[in-house]
């Protein structure tokens, strides 16, 4: 594997495809389980395995997700590798990205920042709202999004254990809900 730096000046050019069908899947769930639940990669800052326990995602649910149509599901390339995923959720006019992962080793290059300004680009087409649901212990996840003009909306979920996400590690683990307009966007998101 290509040292992350080395890789970014080679490659920064991020591309995204909608993904239609249910050919290697394996790849894109090792991708999320890695980023959500992994401990390599030294610029890694987005892990919640100190919270929770347990794959973050199971093929059978990312197989349902894409085949049902209710989610876009996209993959972002580098080149030929593939750096990160994002789906896209229509709920009326409110979108919620979600299943949203760069691969650790390539954290802090911009991959995850361009991968979510693309899923806006997108969903900007037919949504008034976007929404992201974060663990609210994972203080570092929920100041990315503050940092692209989301705003907390004082909803607090419980976490979905029942959804096969995961078990929580610490006590009185639950999910935060913020939102963004996507009537125009936020000056600070570069």
């Amino acid at each position: 594997m290509e040292d992350g730096d080395e890789f970014k000046r080679q490659n920064s050019k991020l591309k995204c495809v909608r993904k239609t069908d249910t050919n290697g899947l394996s790849h894109i769930v090792d991708l999320v389980n890695a980023a959500y639940r992994g401990t390599q990669g030294e610029r890694r800052w987005t892990t919640e395995a100190h919270l929770v326990q347990g794959d973050r995602l199971a093929i059978e649910d990312l197989e349902w997700e894409i085949t049902a149509g209710s989610t876009e599901f996209y993959l972002g390339y580098a080149e030929e590798r593939l750096v990160g995923c994002i789906g896209l959720k229509r709920y009326g006019y409110t979108t919620e990205f979600g299943t949203f992962a760069v691969d650790p080793l390539l954290h802090g290059y911009g991959f995850g920042k361009d991968l979510l300004g693309f899923a806006e680009t997108v969903a900007r087409t037919y949504s008034k709202t976007f929404q992201v649901t974060v663990v609210s212990q994972n203080r570092d996840l929920l100041q990315f999004y503050v940092r692209r003009g989301y705003q907390t909306t004082g909803q607090i979920l419980a976490y979905p254990e029942d959804l096969n996400v995961g078990k929580p590690k610490v006590p009185n683990i639950d999910l935060t809900v913020l939102q963004k307009s996507a009537l125009k966007p936020c000056p600070n998101s570069k």
